[in-house]
């Protein structure tokens, strides 16, 4: 058993959406700590496709799933949130 985190959210999967999800609440001044059970960032769009074009991300007319990913990272960078990469969420207490 690892020891516990504690944190403002706690955000299960560090895939497009986990990685938005940072900067909405890094804008509220939240600290986030992401758990991915891959051992990288970008979930399925930088593992499963990360060369293949990605045409509905709105206001993107063309984007891959590696360029997707680089680009959440960037603009998360201010927020400095925690990764935990190849780990399973087990429980969660408030």
């Amino acid at each position: 058993m690892s020891e516990a985190i504690k944190t403002d959210v706690l955000i299960i999967g560090a895939g497009p959406c986990g990685l938005f999800a940072v900067f909405e609440l890094g804008l509220l001044d939240m600290k986030t700590h992401l758990v991915d059970i891959l051992d990288k960032i970008g979930g399925q769009c930088a593992e499963l496709y990360p060369e293949k074009p990605i045409y509905d991300i709105p206001g993107i007319p063309f984007v891959t799933g590696q360029g997707l990913t680089d680009a959440l990272m960037e603009q998360i960078k201010p927020f400095n949130p925690t990764f935990h990469l190849n780990e399973m969420v087990e429980t969660i207490e408030k």
